[in-house]
């Protein structure tokens, strides 16, 4: 029976706790201090994927997580971000190798149980959407932080976080909201504006659905999204100097999604009326009666690729097997998805059912987005991380690294350009403790047909050790068994990396970053 031990006292004690790390702990509860509000449910010694000591516990009424512990600790900390709707433990860290490199690491369920696609968990329950809306993070990285100089006797060097998708968001927060918890954020194709993605998501699930009862198919299916793209690249595939099927920045594409509408009967080669209206929907954005922008638009890419539209925008009962894998690092656990013909279908219904409407019975067929503004204040207050002040986090010595795929079907590469360009019209300087990496042809948070594998935590970790932000990083191309085969630079946003006409198209060393034209 695993032995409970519930924590009254303060974190107050917890800065007599210095000793040298030579000090072997143990791992048991014994090592570890009682934390107000806090119960530690289980302590396990566990060998994969490094030697660590597991620590469950639970925050609160229901915020769970789960701290590892490493045998051999490099002095540091890093939380890893969850995504979508979250709903077990995620600890998205792992990805980058946090334990074996010797980090602290610690992930949250951020306050309640269920499968990410899944947002009834939030029907009339505040505590639950502030804790999922930014309280839970910061909670679980103070009690993370006083147990692990406890259990080591020693304080922590540098505290980290890294995350993507909701992830990402979480990371976002963490600096506006609460400067103080990390030094240095990694954010990955953040979903920072969760009002906007909503009216995105319900806008393209309606020119999708138009039928919420019919989910069969999609209005734009697998046939037209080839056209689509492969109508795009030949115009604009070479624009960097490489036929490749990635486009450097998809921006620079001028093709005209509206030449492929029929002029006759409908066939494989064009567009009907109703499927480009619904196309634009994607590349324009969602917008309210008077044409006022929503959100962003996606811009080109991923339309025919597993992980771009077929499984976040179009989609279909008839092609969609499940969505348990709509995020790389996402343990969706024993948590069957909901119904759904796309992941943007569960995502934009959820949040105006369960987060800003309270009603599961709320439909996106006669909806007047005119009204989402004002209806949507008191949840944007508790949700959105859109606040382009980092001053605080940044006066602190703070450190913010942000990165997208420009093929994302999830958190569109614009908009997350479109953060970073606020954050430097708010404050100029900003550049100097803030880089963006855009990524040519990657989806959400990994796969795509670009390099997709960088690890960001080592970056951020070096950006601390040298003082030197980085101007560009190195990105992998992954075989089947994870394992690094070619490469690609990514190159601080502005800049580019452009192909200097000689050498391997697959090597680093063959590209220079250099600003566009």
């Amino acid at each position: 029976m695993k032995k409970l031990f519930l924590i009254t006292s303060t974190l107050i004690g917890l800065v007599l706790f210095h000793s040298p790390l030579h000090a072997k702990p143990v791992c048991g509860p014994e090592s570890l201090p009682e934390l107000p509000d806090v119960t530690i449910s289980s302590v396990t010694q566990e060998t994969q994927p490094a030697p660590h000591c597991k620590v469950a516990g639970v925050i609160g009424t229901e915020t769970n997580f789960e701290l590892l512990l490493p045998e051999t600790w490099n002095g540091k900390f890093v939380m890893g971000g969850g995504g979508g709707f979250v709903g077990s433990v995620m600890n998205t860290s792992l990805l980058f190798g946090s334990l074996q490199a010797g980090y602290a690491t610690v992930g949250t369920d951020t306050g309640h149980q269920g499968h990410p696609l899944d947002a009834s968990w939030a029907h009339n329950n505040l505590e639950r959407l502030v804790n999922f809306g930014h309280q839970a993070v910061h909670r679980t990285a103070v009690t993370a932080k006083a147990l692990i100089k406890a259990y080591y006797q020693n304080d922590i060097a540098r505290s980290y976080f890294t995350g993507c998708s909701r992830g990402g968001s979480q990371g976002l927060m963490a600096a506006q909201r609460y400067p103080e918890d990390f030094d240095g954020i990694v954010a990955g194709a953040p979903a920072y504006n969760w009002i906007g993605i909503a009216a995105a998501a319900t806008q393209i699930t309606r020119a999708m659905y138009p039928d919420p009862n019919n989910l069969q198919a999609a209005v734009v299916g697998p046939k037209e999204q080839e056209l689509i793209e492969t109508s795009y690249l030949a115009m604009c595939d070479e624009q960097d100097g490489i036929k490749d099927g990635i486009l450097n920045d998809p921006r620079q594409c001028k093709f005209d999604v509206a030449t492929l509408l029929c002029t006759g009967e409908k066939t494989d080669s064009c567009l009907s009326k109703e499927q480009l209206a619904a196309v634009k929907v994607i590349y324009e954005g969602p917008k309210d009666s008077k044409g006022n922008a929503l959100f962003y638009g996606f811009p080109f890419g991923g339309e025919t690729a597993v992980g771009g539209w077929p499984r976040w925008l179009t989609g279909g009962l008839k092609y969609q097997a499940d969505l348990d894998e709509f995020q790389g690092g996402v343990d969706t656990g024993d948590f069957a998805a909901p119904v759904s013909p796309s992941a943007y279908y569960g995502f934009g219904n959820g949040i105006m059912k369960y987060f800003i409407y309270n009603d599961p019975e709320w439909s996106y067929v006669n909806y007047n987005y005119d009204l989402l503004k004002k209806d949507s204040e008191r949840v944007a207050e508790t949700l959105n991380a859109t606040n382009p002040d980092l001053s605080a986090f940044r006066k602190r010595g703070g450190k913010l690294i942000l990165y997208s795929g420009w093929s994302d079907a999830a958190a569109p590469g614009t908009a997350v350009v479109g953060y970073y360009d606020d954050v430097l019209t708010h404050d100029k300087t900003a550049a100097k403790d803030t880089r963006l990496f855009m990524m040519p042809g990657v989806e959400h948070c990994f796969g795509g047909p670009g390099p997709s594998f960088v690890n960001f935590l080592t970056e951020i970790d070096q950006w601390f050790a040298t003082g030197k932000a980085p101007e560009q990083v190195t990105a992998l191309w992954l075989d089947e068994t994870m394992q690094p085969t070619d490469s690609r630079p990514v190159c601080a946003y502005p800049k580019v990396a452009k192909y200097d006409g000689k050498g391997d198209t697959r090597n680093a060393a063959s590209f220079s970053c250099v600003n566009p034209k």
